[in-house]
């Protein structure tokens, strides 16, 4: 599948990266006119690769110590990783031991999260609207629009699942309540995800990439090992008290996006990386 998606970006994506896009234009130009002095400015730059290879590994980290933005997106996305591990860690012990699925069975209820994923479509064209009305009349797009994808229910979708989940996961309760609960899990937890890689993208220009590297190495380092500890956790205090805890987590987690969308702003007006695209 991410084959497949890649193979149509190659093929049908038009690059937009500026840099790169006035690297060919020059390179044309050299060849038209035979003219060397057309240059593009990443033509210019004479760094060696190893201090090239030292700045891209250093910068990532350097970004934490002075950006508050790229520490409350990359805290939120690492607990939203362990909340999900641990999550789909449950499932047996919740479609398996309560409801007494075959492991087949179980397998296939990931559908209902899938159904909760594809709704997330259903906000493209509301957040889309919103986007274009205000280029139009700003000529700009704040980065802040972007968390509209979260602040419209995806945010507080997780705990809401999760503690439904938790708490009806009972022989007694029909099937279809967890069911449910799952889809508006996969339904939060992609509006996040999408949210957190366009914020920072947008927030951070031409270090979006280091910026983007240090929450990648940090999630799957910590939430990594929650595919170890989940089971012996489900094991030892259940599936309600589990999924309580978890939900309990992600409750205090699921304000990040509403506390950036009013104050992202100005965390990027006083950054020394940040694009002030409406932070006046």
């Amino acid at each position: 599948m991410g084959g497949a998606v890649l193979l149509v970006i190659l093929v049908l994506q038009p690059e937009t990266y500026g840099p790169l896009i006035l690297y060919w234009k020059a390179k044309i130009l050299r060849e038209e006119t035979g003219d060397d002095r057309y240059k593009a400015p990443m033509e210019m730059k004479n760094e060696a690769l190893g201090r090239r290879l030292l700045v891209s590994v250093y910068r990532p980290f350097a970004l934490v110590y002075s950006e508050l933005i790229i520490i409350l997106m990359s805290l939120y996305l690492t607990v939203i990783y362990i909340v999900l591990f641990t999550f789909l860690e449950g499932y047996t012990y919740i479609f398996g031991d309560t409801y007494g699925l075959s492991q087949e069975m179980t397998g296939i209820l990931w559908a209902g999260m899938l159904c909760g994923i594809l709704l997330v479509g259903c906000l493209v064209p509301v957040v889309y609207s919103w986007t274009a009305k205000e280029y139009k009349k700003t000529s700009t797009i704040a980065p802040e629009t972007r968390l509209w994808y979260a602040m419209l229910g995806g945010a507080p979708a997780v705990p809401i699942s999760l503690f439904w989940m938790g708490w009806t996961s009972y022989p007694s309760i029909s099937i279809w309540s967890p069911i449910i609960a799952s889809a508006l899990f996969g339904y939060g937890i992609t509006t996040i995800f999408i949210v957190t890689y366009m914020y920072i993208i947008d927030s951070y220009g031409v270090y979006s990439a280091s910026a983007l590297g240090f929450l990648v190495f940090t999630r799957y380092v910590v939430a990594g090992g929650m595919t170890v500890a989940g089971g012996p956790i489900y094991r030892s205090i259940g599936v309600h008290y589990t999924l309580t805890i978890l939900g309990g987590i992600s409750t205090v987690m699921a304000a990040i996006p509403y506390l950036l969308y009013v104050y992202g702003p100005t965390l990027r007006k006083y950054s020394k990386f940040a694009v002030n695209v409406g932070a006046d």
